[in-house]
């Protein structure tokens, strides 16, 4: 853990109670599993009742993939509908075929078209706040909104920022994402200030992701990391253990839930979402 996170002093006022929250995963390098965090939170909060949304802003297509969902290319079938200078309100999302457990799970798809909207935002006016503006404009009835950030921290993480109320972030227990998620929190800080936001999003915490046991490296990280956290006031949540199943999963566009529902994984989810149950209800139980 670097001397910057270890003497972050904390940007965030305190949580008013909200019933509707717009939750932001992303990280500061590929791989870290946002995706898999965004749709297995997603399901369970749908399971429990609540309508959730999952907005994908990533460029590489793996909330398609990973919900059963067929990619497109036509730009009105995405988010990149969702950034156009005439848009109309008229959200483009999917339910996927298991999206209505309880509660329904709906998706905005991202993808390959992505990019474009990268090029073109930086020609517009008030590029940082468009998500928060047809979020105000035209909100969406979900109790939870979820937002499937890219890696690279430019323009749409901004922009998704500027929309939030509140931060996930998952790390791998290595050393390189550790420092990634230095450089995170500095953007995010910046970013913050930079763009007046008031009241700046709240980090609900870091996940550690992807845990193998029988890698001692990641044994003693994660042995430290909820302690140095605690001194800038970030909640450290419970790992996500590492399990092929995931992949299996996804190949077949499947939360693990549905793919394998007695894997011990499904489990490692429930503290993250009581948490959000909790902030929907307005019952911040735990101070967050």
């Amino acid at each position: 853990m670097s001397t910057f996170i270890a003497n972050l002093d904390s940007v965030t006022p305190p949580l008013t109670a909200q019933h509707k929250i717009v939750l932001w995963i992303g990280a500061n390098a590929g791989g870290v599993g946002k995706t898999t965090l965004a749709v297995h939170i997603g399901y369970e909060m749908a399971c429990r009742g609540f309508d959730t949304a999952i907005l994908d802003l990533d460029s590489n297509g793996s909330m398609s993939l990973f919900c059963g969902l067929p990619r497109s290319s036509k730009p009105q079938n995405t988010m990149a509908a969702v950034f156009a200078e005439n848009f109309n309100g008229a959200w483009p999302l999917i339910t996927p075929s298991w999206g209505e457990p309880n509660g329904k799970l709906q998706i905005c798809p991202g993808g390959g078209v992505m990019s474009k909207v990268v090029d073109d935002l930086s020609s517009r006016r008030r590029r940082e706040y468009i998500l928060s503006d047809r979020l105000s404009k035209y909100p969406l009835a979900h109790n939870l909104v979820i937002l499937d950030c890219p890696a690279t921290l430019g323009s749409l993480n901004d922009a998704a920022l500027a929309a939030a109320t509140h931060l996930l972030i998952p790390v791998q227990l290595t050393y390189k994402s550790i420092k990634g998620s230095d450089g995170l929190l500095e953007w995010y800080r910046a970013a913050c200030r930079d763009l007046a936001l008031e009241p700046a999003p709240k980090i609900l915490g870091f996940v550690p992701n992807q845990f193998d046991s029988a890698e001692a490296a990641q044994r003693r990280i994660l042995a430290q990391l909820p302690d140095k956290l605690a001194k800038i006031k970030i909640n450290c949540y419970k790992q996500i253990r590492y399990s092929s199943e995931f992949n299996n999963a996804s190949g077949k566009g499947l939360p693990l839930f549905l793919y394998r529902g007695s894997h011990d994984a499904c489990s490692d989810f429930s503290v993250i979402c009581d948490d959000l149950t909790n902030l929907i209800k307005g019952e911040d139980k735990r101070g967050i």
